[in-house]
């Protein structure tokens, strides 16, 4: 038995050691310049194409390097909404009920109380 524990002790020392986990120290990549966005986004993207194109056709406008008739219909429709846009006149399209509401509760102070509710609702019936 003694000599069994001592056989063992033998091989156990004779093994070489285990390899030491080493830590390997990198240096941080380099930031990547972005890429355009992907193919997958091309709704957004043909939006801002033709956003562009209404600004460029704007400013040409503007300025009297071309005339209206040297745009197309869609061109034209581009160059009028970008022109609503900037000034913040957008046509309402609120029906007149709508419009009723919207004074009565601006009337209220914008905060009608549930009885206050009901009598707009009846001064604005269609």
């Amino acid at each position: 038995m003694r000599r069994a524990i001592v056989a063992a002790l033998m091989l156990v020392m004779a093994a070489p050691p285990p390899a030491l986990a080493q830590v390997v120290v990198r240096q941080q990549p380099q930031p990547q310049p972005q890429s355009p966005p992907a193919a997958g986004n091309g709704a957004a993207q043909a939006q801002l194409d033709r956003f562009a194109r209404a600004r460029e056709n704007y400013i040409a406008l503007r300025d009297g390097r071309i005339s209206v008739s040297d745009l197309s219909a869609e061109e034209l429709q581009d160059v009028l909404d970008l022109d609503r846009r900037t000034r913040g006149d957008y046509p309402d399209t609120r029906s007149t009920r709508e419009r009723c509401v919207d004074e009565e509760v601006r009337r209220a102070g914008g905060r009608p109380s549930p009885l206050a509710r009901q009598v707009i609702a009846m001064k604005c019936r269609d």
